[in-house]
């Protein structure tokens, strides 16, 4: 079997940023717990496609995973932003290859390594003298501060219903990135609040139906994440006179699926866990 058909049954998992529940700590999605080696390990690796590679500690809080402390040092230095995709490749043993989509849809290679010249033998000695002392001492912060972390509630974050479930998209280099965000977008999200509509005379807006928000005890931020088969896109959020809600930029998500009148869409509200909605996925039904 070659590396590649080795790769592709791998287990994987993705996560939509949020920086409200995500900046310090991320949650692993609890049907991934299968994959999870029994006891959990108490570190595990983060290799981005720059080159770079992250050590972050693991808590098991109820029945979800955590990253913990070191996750928001990965999060600082990818620069990740509101919306954008996080893809999870697990080794089954400690390593996960962590690659960033950006709203667009496109994968990105951040916190790319600078290679780094080996200097002449002349001068190795004195170097490696000078590293010597330079690594002893930040070994030392480093280890107090990790143990800092550990000890902060703060670490723990709330973003646990979000995006929890496992996908499997084929992984070989000639692959696009437009097929993968086909791959992500194809996701059976299921278990979330759910709402039927049309393409509709106002098209520019997407109404959220009152009687679901409330039987549901949802809320909503100033903006949303729309994601069908193309990718990600953002909408504001607005309000009528009679406390409707609706978000914005539904007139792109119309025009890039090709609605006609005919056409059902389904829109899963995927909320955290606080029932704060952050996304709106769409499911096109064909009339």
């Amino acid at each position: 079997m070659s590396d590649t058909e080795d790769d592709v049954v791998l287990p994987r998992f993705f996560k939509v940023f949020l920086s409200e529940t995500a900046s310090e700590s991320l949650a692993i999605p609890m049907s991934f717990n299968e994959h999870l080696e029994d006891p959990l390990p108490r570190t595990a690796k983060l290799q981005g496609i720059g080159g770079g590679t992250w050590t972050e500690s693991m808590k098991r809080i109820r029945q979800c995973v955590y990253f913990t402390s070191g996750w928001s040092k990965f999060a600082a230095d990818h620069d990740l932003q509101d919306g954008e995709f996080l893809t999870f490749v697990y080794d089954g043993y400690s390593t996960f290859e962590v690659s960033v989509y950006a709203r667009d849809g496109c994968k990105e290679i951040r916190a790319a390594v600078d290679t780094v010249e080996l200097p002449d033998a002349d001068s190795s000695s004195e170097e490696d003298e000078e590293d010597t002392s330079v690594d002893g001492s930040d070994g030392d912060i480093s280890i107090s501060e990790e143990e800092e972390e550990e000890e902060d509630p703060s670490l723990v974050g709330e973003d646990e219903e979000a995006s929890q479930r496992i996908y499997t998209v084929d992984s070989e280099e000639s692959e696009s990135d437009a097929a993968v965000v086909a791959g992500l977008s194809n996701l059976e999200v299921t278990g979330y609040p759910s709402f039927t509509t049309s393409l509709k005379n106002r098209i520019y807006e997407l109404l959220i139906p009152a009687d679901a928000v409330k039987a549901n005890g949802l809320t909503f931020g100033p903006k949303i994440t729309y994601i069908d088969e193309e990718g990600t896109m953002e909408g504001a959020r607005g309000k009528w006179a009679d406390n409707r809600k609706f978000f914005k930029g539904w007139d792109r998500i119309c025009r890039r699926n090709r609605l006609q009148k005919q056409d059902s869409v389904t829109c899963e509200m995927i909320h955290d866990a606080r029932k704060r909605v952050h996304s709106i996925k769409i499911h096109v039904t064909r009339g």
